[in-house]
């Protein structure tokens, strides 16, 4: 074969322009073994493909062998599987109940502690306790007539202003 058609044959396949008639040609050509020196780079890839194609026919016996098979009927493997019970599960779901409502209880302990203060007796005599309270109530009573007081010089000041309005008027 000419060197110049295979040389714009080989051009045209790296161009992907290539017909199929052609690239079946380039691998007649390069499958035959007698090919120039100057292709010996692209040789193997042509070469690949015939080969290949060749190994992945397959033979008339394939489909006889596939069929016996299919007729002796390959034992198969008993399947293991792991046996749980319904106990099992529900033991684990009980658990998880369990673990919620215990956590549940003891974070409103907790929530009932902060909540109430302490109410505690600071006497045990209740006379004491009495005496106590009116001495806390005459001082409350005290204190609010010293702001009652102070009261009435407001409002004795608040008259004398509105006495300078008037006479402003």
């Amino acid at each position: 074969m000419d060197s110049k058609r295979i040389e714009q044959l080989i051009a045209k396949y790296w161009e992907c322009e290539t017909t199929l008639e052609e690239e079946k040609e380039l691998k007649n050509y390069f499958s035959a073994g007698d090919y120039d020196a100057k292709f010996k780079d692209v040789a193997p890839l042509f070469q690949y493909y015939t080969n290949e194609k060749e190994s992945a026919s397959l033979d008339g016996l394939f489909d006889e062998q596939v069929l016996a098979e299919i007729e002796q009927g390959v034992p198969s493997s008993p399947k293991k599987g792991k046996v749980m019970s319904m106990f099992t599960n529900i033991s684990k779901v009980a658990a998880v109940i369990l673990v919620v409502v215990v956590a549940g209880y003891f974070i409103q302990q907790e929530i009932k502690e902060k909540e109430q203060p302490y109410l505690t007796d600071t006497f045990e005599d209740p006379e004491k306790a009495f005496e106590e309270t009116k001495k806390a109530l005459q001082l409350i009573s005290k204190n609010f007539n010293k702001g009652r007081k102070q009261a009435k010089k407001l409002s004795t000041f608040n008259e004398a202003q509105e006495r300078v309005k008037d006479n402003n008027l």
